[in-house]
């Protein structure tokens, strides 16, 4: 059995340290290989925002119905739920309060004050 470690996790700053740091960031105790697949994930939403940056000047543009955008989403989201697993209980409380996950699973015109 490989033995886990705590981490620390910026999902802003798409990185895993071993040390905290003064950033934001979420505590998790994970195995060497779930931390790689975790770094993985942070990657991938890196190359998302890359790609999602290239639309935000467009005016006329809108983030709606946008592939990249969705992909962006559908990537943090996994993010998120890989990090609430590995999360320790402060990590998987402050994730909760959050409410991030059915956050970014529905468009923020459903909530009230958006009128469609």
């Amino acid at each position: 059995m490989t033995e886990k470690q705590t981490y620390y996790v910026s999902i802003s700053g798409k990185r895993v340290e071993p040390e905290p740091s003064i950033n934001d960031q979420l505590t998790v105790t994970a195995t060497q290989a779930e931390i790689s697949e975790l770094q993985q994930q942070l990657d991938q939403i890196q190359r998302d925002d890359e790609k999602t940056q290239f639309r935000a000047p467009i005016p006329y543009k809108s983030a709606d119905n946008d592939k990249a955008t969705d992909k962006f989403n559908e990537d943090i989201i996994k993010v998120y739920e890989t990090v609430y697993v590995l999360g320790t209980a402060e990590t998987r409380d402050h994730i909760r309060h959050m409410n991030i996950l059915n956050k970014l699973q529905d468009s923020d015109y459903d909530y009230p004050g958006y009128e469609r």
